[in-house]
Order: C-alpha cells, then structure tokens, then sequence
C-alpha cells in the first residue's frame, strides 16, 4: 500500500528561465542590474548565453516571455503603489519599474512554478481524484463516504484485514462505516500520520502551505486517533467533535486547537466561510478553487482582515466583493492570475 507520493519539485530549468525574463525586462525597465543575480544562480554570463546553451532553454525561456508578455494586458500606471508625492527622489522611474517587476515576478514563480503539477502528479497515479475546481463524492466498497475536496487525490487499499485509504494530496472529508468483529479499524495515512476513526466523520488535509502545517486533521463526529508519527507510537491523541491539530513538518509540539466546526465543513456544502480571517489565509483558500491564482502586491494587504460567506462557484464574485470591502483593486490576466493591490 502506498504511504503518499513525493510531490514534484519546481522544474530548475524553469526557474532559471524565470529569473532570466525577470532579469532581462528589469535591465530594460530600470536600466539596472536585477537584484535576483539570475547570472550568479544560472552560472551563465548573460541570458543570450543561456538561451543558446541548449535547445531546452530556449523552449524555457520561450514560455516564460509568453507569461511576460500577458502581462502587456494591464495599463503599468495602476500598479504603482500609493506614496509619497511626485517630486520625492523615490518615485523616480526606476522605483515604479522595480515594482512593476516584483508583482511580474511573482505572477511568473506562481505559473511557471506549477501550480497544477501538484493535481496532475495525483491524477496520474491515484485510485480516485479531483480536478483543480471540482469536489467529488465517493462510496468506498464498505459503504464508508468520501468527498475529495479540489485538486485532491487518494489510494483505497481494503481486504479483510485492513481498511486504509492514503490522502496523497489535498483535502477529503471521511464518513466512515462502522467498524466490527468482521470489519477492520479504518485507517487514513498522510505522510508518516495516521488517523483512525473511533466514531464517523473527520477531515484530513495534506499538503505545504504558507505556515509550513503538512497535516492537518479535524474531529467532526465522534472521536478519532491521531498518531502524527508512525515511528513515535506513543505519540497517539484522541481528538474529539470541534477539534483540530496541525501537524507541521519537523515539529515536536502538536497544539489541539479548538475550532467552528460550521466554518471548518462550510466546503462541503459549496461555500467559505471568514471570520476575521488574514487576506492571505483567503486567498490561499480561494486558490483551491480560482481558474488561476490569486496573488496579492502588498504585503500591508495580506494582513487586512476578511470576513463573509462566499460561494465556491462564484470565486471570481468573492474576490471582487473582498477587493472592494478592503479598499482594494483586482486586477486578472485571463488564464494566468487575479492580483489584489492597494
């Protein structure tokens, strides 16, 4: 039975591709060197050298100027930040085309990064998966339910002696039937974690995010037992209805948070609900969902506070009632991203 597969690492090529777009419009936009040393990380002397090395880099660099170049759709005089007057020394050409070149930037780690390979890489090898977007219902041959929230994949390994389901990526909520004398315990790996149902319902989400959390597991109905660490067996906790840990990556200490659970399964019932929730954390919600993503410029922005109720349907209606309460302006590139400034 698999115990999770590796997610793909950001392809070196293409970062390197990135950095070089990045470089090459940042010498013409501020007639200075770029600040990424993309020549240091490359070890090329200039992107010409680069580009002609292979027949690969090319193609690299080919796809990363196409990005570039959708950003030619926004009018550059909407992505200047608010500040001080005209004639202050800091709001001379190059300071305005350093930041046009920082939000190109992160429109180009986010795209070209890969933000799809995580979804592609569990619908090649999953026994049942979502699409980026689409959250599935299934029924497991025991009768137990599962609903694999967006861009979610897992593995379904039952015999008479085990029950086990491997989360591989994203999210899924478990409505399990009961076990018996004859019906093994049900069993949800992630990593090296495992969660047993003591009762019936309970969510599992798998995966990196900001805060560096790569598990996280919610008590819905019932009780269920945790045990972060196969290899540490005495690490096992019982969590019970309206309780939550998360697991991240290295730690020792795992804190049991207690939790709305009317907002934490608002998902299942096709919408998200905020409760003075940061813009980051928002949008990173909303990602799962958006056909492209959600960036936001400012990092004064990411720390605005959101609350409400959105439909998952509706993402591209939930980000601009959220730009307009905050005061902000979104502004998309068709088949690329949506990107909130001040």
């Amino acid at each position: 039975m698999a115990q999770g597969k590796n997610k793909p690492e950001i392809d070196e090529m293409d970062q390197h591709a990135a950095a070089w777009v990045i470089h090459d419009h940042a010498v013409a936009t501020t007639g200075k060197q770029s600040p990424s040393d993309a020549a240091r990380q490359s070890g090329h002397a200039s992107s010409r050298e680069w580009i002609q090395s292979t027949p690969a880099h090319a193609e690299a660099y080919e796809n990363a100027q196409s990005v570039w170049d959708d950003l030619a759709l926004i009018d550059p005089e909407d992505l200047k930040q608010p500040g001080p007057a005209a004639n202050d020394a800091n709001t001379g050409p190059a300071k305005r085309g350093w930041h046009i070149v920082a939000i190109a930037a992160t429109i180009l780690l986010a795209v070209i990064g890969g933000i799809e390979l995580p979804d592609l890489m569990a619908r090649s090898f999953a026994d049942h998966s979502s699409a980026h977007g689409e959250i599935t219902t299934l029924t497991l041959s025991d009768g137990s339910r599962v609903l694999l929230d967006s861009a979610s994949a897992i593995d379904v390994a039952f015999s008479d002696t085990e029950r086990a389901v491997t989360l591989i990526s994203g999210r899924a909520s478990f409505d399990v039937a009961p076990a018996s004398d004859t019906v093994p315990p049900f069993v949800v790996h992630a990593g090296n974690s495992t969660t047993r149902a003591l009762g019936t319902k309970f969510d599992v989400e798998f995966g990196d995010d900001d805060d560096g959390h790569d598990l996280t597991v919610t008590a819905i109905e019932h009780q269920i037992m945790v045990t972060p660490d196969v290899a540490q067996a005495d690490t096992s906790l019982v969590l019970s209805p309206g309780e939550r840990i998360s697991i991240r990556a290295g730690a020792s200490d795992i804190a049991v948070q207690q939790i709305n659970l009317a907002t934490s399964t608002s998902w299942q019932n096709g919408f998200l609900i905020f409760d003075h929730a940061r813009l980051s954390d928002v949008t990173r919600t909303l990602n799962r969902y958006a056909s492209g993503p959600i960036l936001i410029a400012s990092g004064d922005l990411a720390n605005r506070e959101v609350s409400g109720m959105f439909r998952i349907d509706k993402i591209d209606q939930a980000v601009d009632v959220i730009s307009k309460g905050l005061g902000a302006s979104s502004y998309s590139i068709p088949h690329v991203a949506t990107f909130l400034v001040e």
